[in-house]
């Protein structure tokens, strides 16, 4: 039987002045690398759309927020 995890994703991608996605990669790298070395397998990168809304009656304001999580899975 599988057992499975998610773990969330760096909360912030920083793209340099040329475009690079270097910092998120990294990130996502070092991620999956720890847990394949704790014995977890990666499986995929889910997004999770969060909607917040804030204020009163007429003036409220609905925020979106992306959070990535990576999930993983191991025999048991």
């Amino acid at each position: 039987m599988k057992v499975y995890k998610a773990i969330p994703g760096p909360k912030t991608i920083i793209v340099d002045k040329n475009g690079n996605f270097s910092t998120a990669t990294n990130s996502f790298a070092d991620i999956i690398n720890a847990e394949a070395q704790n014995g977890w397998t990666y499986h995929s990168l889910e997004n999770l759309s969060v909607q917040e809304t804030k204020g009163c009656f007429f003036n409220k304001q609905t925020t979106t927020t992306n959070i990535y999580m990576l999930i993983f899975y191991k025999e048991d």
